[in-house]
């Protein structure tokens, strides 16, 4: 099948769901006791939840929420398949995603391996409360979630901006971040990191974006890479309950404005990196026009334990293209 003829088999709901989602650019429900419950519970209890979170999958897990010490009420899913000495995997999602922008091939490969964790940040998706327009209180909000879900060790997953903010997380709370991994993003100061494009631009700007600007902004402009995209867009349509709510143009005002801030050039922010000494996996894809790759390759070089993966053939959307296969290196990655 071509394509084009993929993009217009695209679902209605699909569609939706992209209005929801990022198209994160160089500039651009429900079972809310189950958390609590689970704190308080005596051992037999937590033996079911752990039985139910196993059977769950990316499209079934249920929206679950946590009120944490700030005020603000968390959406979130956890489920997936812990192992033996293995820790949870928290999910930080890029500009204007929401739980439903995660790719259900790429989560379902990981989850069968560790326990995951998707949240919606203050402001976004199914979350109360204000989107903040820095990175950095991004980064304290979301240990605040973590606080609230009583993790003593974790894992950290960030894409794009969800990989400054888990940068800011892993440099704040280093006795508790045990591994990284850096998707498609780039160290505060990097290069190149605010588009100018007014094509990138238009397209991640729009109120409501569509899959066309999707598969743009997010997949290399080749024929394989857009009909791995048309296939992931496909995937998005899998869920068919319990969907997240929408972020709202203010939460992508504010975070635009505190991913322009963090792309300003700054070669004197990069020593920062030195800091976050944790074993950390940087992958992109070779034809980034959102966040270019050579931020990757800065990450590797100034991070003291870096590991660096370029897909070939692929852009923003790296992740989602090759989803099992990144699933997979990220599983073997963590396991080491």
């Amino acid at each position: 099948m071509s394509s084009s003829n993929r993009r217009t088999r695209i679902s209605r709901r699909t569609a939706t769901a992209l209005a929801t989602m990022s198209v994160v650019a160089a500039v651009a429900a429900t079972a809310p006791g189950m958390a609590n419950a689970v704190s308080g519970s005596s051992s037999a209890a937590r033996h079911s939840v752990a039985q139910t979170r196993d059977a769950e999958t990316a499209g079934t897990a249920p929206n679950l929420r946590v009120k944490a010490a700030n005020g603000i009420t968390y959406q979130y899913r956890r489920f997936g398949h812990p192992g033996a000495g293995s820790v949870p995997l928290v999910f930080l999602q890029h500009f204007r995603g929401t739980l439903d922008s995660w790719d259900p091939k790429l989560i379902d490969t990981i989850a069968a391996k560790r326990e995951v964790v998707l949240v919606d940040n203050v402001g976004v998706g199914g979350s109360t409360g204000t989107t903040p327009s820095t990175v950095q209180q991004m980064a304290l909000d979301a240990i605040d979630f973590i606080d609230a879900l009583k993790l003593p060790r974790y894992d950290v997953f960030g894409f794009s901006l969800g990989g400054e903010v888990a940068q800011e997380v892993a440099l704040r709370r280093p006795w508790q971040v045990r591994r990284v991994v850096l998707a498609a993003t780039g160290p505060q100061g990097g290069v190149d990191q605010r588009a100018s494009d007014p094509g990138i631009l238009q397209r991640t700007l729009k109120d409501n974006p569509g899959p066309e600007d999707y598969l743009f902004l997010f997949f290399k402009n080749t024929a394989s890479s857009q009909a791995a995209g048309g296939e992931f867009l496909q995937r998005l349509g899998e869920r068919t309950t319990d969907h997240d709510a929408p972020s709202s143009l203010a939460t992508r005002d504010h975070q635009l404005t505190a991913w322009s801030d963090w792309g300003v050039t700054d070669k004197s922010k990069l020593v920062r990196l030195k800091a976050l000494f944790q074993p950390t996996l940087v992958a992109d894809g070779e034809s980034d026009i959102l966040m270019p790759a050579k931020n990757s390759h800065l990450l590797a070089t100034y991070l003291p334990d870096a590991r660096l993966h370029i897909y070939p053939d692929a852009g923003h959307g790296f992740l989602y293209q090759y989803a099992v296969k990144f699933g997979t290196e990220v599983n073997t990655f963590l396991d080491r």
